[in-house]
């Protein structure tokens, strides 16, 4: 029988089509989905890695707090995590702050300008600025705390937007989400309280809101009072390394230049 040239060349093509396809379905494979959060960077998730990374060679840097694990070094690179300043464990907890309000607010917006709760990036630095200066705590540092432990207002953790918890407040496990406070201004009230509670003898200026400030500042004032972010490690969160990754933050903060125009 005679065979069509035209017929074997439209054969040929299809069947080399066919493997063509076949060899890539198995080795590109199903895609993955990737959820992005609402102002959070494609960039800024790539990083979120990490963690796993440096766990797997650091055994004594492990972070199995809940509420840690939702930042997962979201902006923090393996490479630069531990370039502290040499005497990072010496910064107090109280004092003056080094880092400017438009600073923070630049490191906030970079990451997440859309926040979950009934504030913005502005009104989130006001608010720790104002309730961190009246008790003599590092506002900047306390608020890197407040990235830290929400992943820069991202949450999606234990502790969910409503609960206006930016410290992780009574959040003792994976199922326990921990304190209630009905507006932001009271959730960084009580953060800034507990901080005092560790640091400070003195009382807080404002009625205390916090629910586990006399747990802590009754210990304190049997044991000793910490006056150094370095102290809170393996206190504050049970993560060996939680005081580095706050002040390595601020040391992001502090590298951050920022200008807003003025109103």
């Amino acid at each position: 029988m005679k065979k069509c040239p035209m017929l074997i060349l439209l054969l040929g093509i299809a069947f080399c089509a066919a493997l063509g396809e076949a060899a890539i379905n198995r080795t590109v494979g199903p895609q993955p989905i990737i959820i992005m959060p609402k102002g959070v960077s494609r960039s800024a998730l790539d990083l979120m890695g990490a963690e796993q990374r440096r766990e797997a060679a650091s055994q004594n840097k492990v972070v199995t707090d809940p509420n840690l694990k939702i930042l997962a070094d979201i902006l923090l690179e393996k490479e630069k995590i531990w370039q502290l300043n040499d005497n990072y464990k010496q910064v107090s907890i109280q004092g003056q702050a080094l880092a400017t309000r438009e600073q923070a607010r630049a490191l906030l917006e970079r990451y997440n300008w859309k926040l979950p709760v009934d504030a913005t990036p502005s009104d989130m630095v006001e608010l720790y600025y104002e309730e961190a200066s009246s008790e003599n705590i590092k506002w900047d540092i306390a608020f890197c705390q407040a990235l830290l432990e929400t992943g820069f207002f991202t949450f999606g953790g234990t502790v969910v937007p409503e609960q206006n918890n930016f410290c992780g407040l009574g959040t003792t496990s994976a199922t326990v989400r921990g304190a209630y406070f009905l507006t932001p201004r009271y959730g960084v009230r009580a953060h800034i309280q507990h901080l005092l509670a560790y640091c400070s003898a003195d009382k807080p200026r404002t009625e205390i809101i916090d629910p586990r400030y006399y747990l802590v500042y009754n210990q304190k004032k049997r044991d000793g009072f910490f006056s150094r972010w370095y102290q809170l490690n393996g206190k504050w969160a049970t993560g060996s390394d939680y005081s580095e990754k706050i002040l390595n933050l601020h040391k992001q903060m502090l590298a951050t230049i920022a200008v807003y125009p003025k109103r």
